[in-house]
C-alpha cells in the first residue's frame, strides 16, 4: 500500500512515518512543501493520501475537493485538531472518506487507512452503480420522448414506432437511444415552425 501524507505536523508525521516504516507492506511519501496535493498523487500513485487540515500553503479542503474532481482521485483520510460537525461535513462533501481528530494513535492508524479504503473503494462502487441507474433513466426518458414524437407526427401506436426505431438502428448499427437523439434533434426545427 503507497500512503501519501500530506501532514505539516512534525510530530504526528515522525510517529506515522515511524510506524508505517516498520511495516514493509508500506510505502510511505511526505509531500514536500509547496507541492500541490493533485501534483504529489499525480506523481506518486497513492493508494491513500493521509492530510492534515492544517497544512499552511493551502487549504487542505480545496485541495482535496480539486483531487476528488480530477482523474487522480483517491482515498483522503482527513488529520484535524478538533472535532466540528460542520467541518466534518464539509470534509466528506470534498471527498473525505475518513475523518480523525489528531490524537488518532499511531497503533491505530493502520486500521484506518484499511478501513478508509474499504469505504472508498464501496462509495465508487455505489457512486458506478447510481451513475448508471441515472443513465439509464436519461436514456429511457430520451427514448419515450421520441416514441411520442414519431407517434404524434406518424399517427401510430407506441408498438410501430419501436420497430421502426429499433429498424433504424440495426440498419445504422447504432444504439436505439443514439437514434432517438438524432430523431429528436432533426425534429426540433420543425417543432420550432409550428409554435
Amino acid at each position: 500500500m503507497r500512503v501519501l501524507l500530506a501532514d505539516e505536523n512534525s510530530g504526528r508525521v515522525n510517529a506515522l512515518s515511524d510506524l508505517l516504516a516498520a511495516d514493509a507492506s508500506l510505502t510511505l511519501i511526505r509531500l514536500t512543501a509547496g507541492t500541490a496535493l493533485i501534483d504529489a498523487v499525480r506523481q506518486f500513485q497513492p493508494d491513500i493520501v493521509l492530510v492534515d487540515l492544517a497544512r499552511p500553503d493551502r487549504d487542505a479542503l480545496d485541495s482535496v475537493r480539486a483531487l476528488s474532481g480530477s482523474d487522480m482521485e483517491r482515498p483522503v483520510a482527513l488529520f484535524v485538531d478538533k472535532d466540528d460537525e460542520h467541518l466534518m461535513e464539509d470534509a466528506f462533501e470534498a471527498g473525505v472518506c475518513s475523518y480523525n481528530v489528531i490524537d488518532t494513535p499511531p497503533r491505530d492508524v493502520k486500521p484506518l487507512l484499511r478501513a478508509a479504503i474499504s469505504l472508498y473503494a464501496r462509495f465508487r462502487r455505489t457512486q458506478r452503480a447510481l451513475d448508471t441507474a441515472q443513465k439509464t433513466l436519461s436514456e429511457r426518458d430520451l427514448v419515450d420522448r421520441a416514441k411520442k414524437l414519431f407517434m404524434k407526427n406518424e399517427r401510430c401506436g407506441e408498438a410501430e414506432a419501436y420497430r421502426w426505431f429499433r429498424r433504424q438502428a440495426m440498419r445504422e448499427a447504432r444504439k436505439i437511444v443514439d437514434v432517438c437523439a438524432s430523431y429528436l434533434t432533426m425534429q426540433a426545427p420543425a417543432a420550432e415552425d409550428t409554435k
